[in-house]
């Protein structure tokens, strides 16, 4: 199966969830390497220790991407509880480059590294991916659990509800994203 590169930017809200377990406590990472054709990738609950381990040149992505201040500082000032589930590929440029921006958004505006829970997905094709999810009782996957089509979605939670999604690629800034699922009134330094 070919999934075709689509180039896009959806911030999705959609209507609350109402039960509280619908936002899942953070797993320990378990991910497993999983040799494909392509390369290999993790699949599973993952750490950022685990895949800057396993993808070292994650670091200057992360180094190199400079949140707004401006954005910052209003997220900054929130004190509330949030849960983001990142569902994304080691395989993916999008995830590559979106996921450790993340994590510096995250870092810049002091969310807790806890708050994010990674889980990382196989690629659709690959019968390997489907069996390791299986043996782990998460069959159908991650993907169908979460309602994720594209990778990277970060998924954000606050109190067990669904408050919105970042899918793939952010329509403004991941921080102007994030701000705008929280409602927070936010001008980048830069429009």
């Amino acid at each position: 199966m070919v999934v075709p590169l689509l180039l896009m930017a959806v911030i999705a809200a959609p209507a609350a969830v109402a039960a509280a377990d619908e936002a899942p406590a953070p797993a320990v990472a378990d991910s497993a390497r999983i040799e494909h054709e392509k390369g290999p990738y993790l699949i599973g609950p993952l750490s950022r220790e685990a895949w800057s381990a396993f993808a070292p040149e994650l670091a200057p992505e992360a180094a190199s991407y400079e949140p707004s201040p401006d954005v910052v500082a209003a997220l900054s000032a929130l004190d509330r509880d949030l849960r983001v589930v990142c569902v994304l590929g080691t395989w993916c440029s999008d995830s590559r480059r979106e996921v450790p921006r993340f994590w510096k958004v995250m870092e810049a505006c002091g969310l807790a590294a806890e708050s994010l829970e990674m889980l990382a997905v196989g690629r659709a094709d690959d019968p390997a991916a489907l069996a390791w999810e299986e043996s782990r009782g998460v069959a159908p996957g991650y993907r169908a659990r979460y309602g994720v089509e594209l990778v990277p979605t970060f998924i954000v939670y606050e109190g067990g509800l669904e408050l919105g999604r970042i899918v793939e690629t952010p329509a403004v800034s991941l921080e102007a994203d994030l701000a705008a699922i929280l409602g927070v009134r936010a001008t980048p330094a830069w429009h």
